[in-house]
């Protein structure tokens, strides 16, 4: 799935996709599975799975690998949406737990930990090389950590990172790239293994500002959260093999960042971390859209960002498990 696809498919579910253009999305959800997965990720089908599927029944059918009989059971009640939901929820793959936290009753044992809290106030610069060749550094696209800049102060400390371009060094797919990202591979191995069995759920956060730019531009703020395996190969990878590798994935956004640099927008999304979950990537965008009647196809196919800055990364990890008088079968 192309960049385009999801800018389409993001553009529909915001209300913002002229008429003119949803017979080229029909035309793209036809083609590409994974445009479809997309889209139900990102409709309210994770409010009709949260109602309509218990803790114990989602984690049997999560190892099971049943998605399609999950699909089965609630077709009447999805197929009662709008057209293009009900042509996603056709070949949902296990993308229910998509930025879900699913509840599990009164009684239950939560306990919250902090995973990153990052200001850029040290460390090495991010790198330049796309997604992360290793775990536990950030990279991503032509960026910058600077100071006071363009009339906007860091909201967290001293420095915040300023995004320059939306392409990174030696990038070579010959794809539109509208946005810019910033992205980090963190080790989740230690916390499944705390849970014991327990359900998991990442929270990911970050703060979006900008120096004034023209009316006739719209930015959003965007904030992805990718779940890998331990057999995930980040060396030489790109986020299109990250995300065909996932085995979920999140999407939350501001959208439309405003003119004032007084005022730091925030984006969060959160995962229900899946069975075999080894590694996250975390990512902070900014992501250039259509304004009015504009066409997706008019914008650059390469972006200059003339001051677009990402600060106050965070991310925490929230097991919850039910109190043992609650628990149907003890944990080995």
């Amino acid at each position: 799935m192309t960049d385009s696809e999801r800018q389409l498919v993001d553009l529909y579910l915001d209300g913002a996709l002229p008429e003119s253009e949803h017979a080229l999305l029909f035309q793209r959800l036809e083609t590409d599975p994974e445009a479809l997965v997309y889209l139900a990720s990102r409709t309210q089908l994770k409010v009709d799975l949260r109602r309509s599927f218990k803790r114990r029944k989602l984690q049997q059918m999560a190892v099971a690998g049943a998605a399609t009989n999950m699909a089965r059971q609630t077709r009447t009640r999805w197929f009662s949406w709008r057209p293009l939901t009900a042509a996603a929820a056709g070949i949902m793959v296990g993308m229910f737990c998509t930025s879900v936290v699913f509840g599990f009753g009164a009684r239950s044992v939560e306990k919250v930990m902090s995973l990153l809290q990052e200001s850029f106030e040290s460390g090495p610069a991010p790198l330049v090389a796309g997604v992360p060749p290793l775990a536990e550094q950030w990279s991503g696209d032509y960026s910058e950590i600077v100071l006071d800049h363009e009339g906007v102060k860091p909201k967290d400390g001293n420095k915040m990172a300023r995004l320059l371009r939306s392409d990174f060094e030696g990038r070579t797919v010959p794809l539109p790239s509208r946005q810019g990202d910033l992205m980090r591979v963190v080790d989740v191995r230690p916390f499944q293994s705390e849970a014991n069995g327990a359900d998991v759920v990442l929270t990911l956060s970050a703060l979006f500002n900008a120096a004034p730019f023209p009316g006739a531009e719209r930015y959003d703020g965007m904030v992805t959260i990718y779940a890998l395996g331990a057999d995930t190969e980040l060396g030489g990878a790109t986020e299109d093999s990250v995300k065909e590798d996932a085995l979920a994935f999140s999407v939350g956004r501001f959208p439309s960042l405003d003119r004032d640099p007084a005022t730091w927008q925030p984006a969060s999304t959160r995962l229900l971390l899946p069975a075999g979950t080894a590694f996250v990537m975390l990512k902070a965008s900014v992501c250039r859209l259509p304004v009015g009647s504009e066409s997706l196809s008019s914008l650059p196919d390469s972006l200059t960002f003339t001051g677009h800055f990402i600060d106050d990364v965070r991310a925490s990890i929230r097991i919850r498990e039910a109190a043992h008088e609650h628990r149907t079968k003890e944990l080995p």
